[in-house]
């Protein structure tokens, strides 16, 4: 009868266990489940926070160029010449173009 008793206890001692492993086995699963859904949910905010950022970056870019443009312009005072090299006055410092 001891060893009934002592198969008994052990059968009801596993069976708890694997209750016990099924139940901690269902809480791993809910829990990285719900590490999924916090990982997507900053992934979106993330996102949107580079988007953001991008979006302000592109506008300082364009707003920086139109300044450049602008300062180039009002700087350029000179009014533009002769072309350095037309053709016309390439033999000019010599005394006969002829030879």
């Amino acid at each position: 009868m001891n060893r009934l008793t002592l198969a008994t206890a052990t059968a009801l001692m596993l069976s708890g266990l694997a209750a016990c492993s099924q139940e901690t086995q269902d809480d791993a699963a809910r829990t990285a489940d719900l590490a999924g859904d916090d990982i997507e949910a900053n992934a979106a905010v993330v996102g949107e926070a580079l988007e953001d950022g991008a979006k302000d970056a592109a506008g300082a870019v364009s707003e920086g160029a139109a300044n450049l443009e602008r300062n180039i312009e009002e700087g350029d005072t000179e009014t533009p010449g002769p072309a350095p090299i037309t053709g016309q006055d390439l033999n000019k410092d010599r005394e006969d173009p002829a030879e």
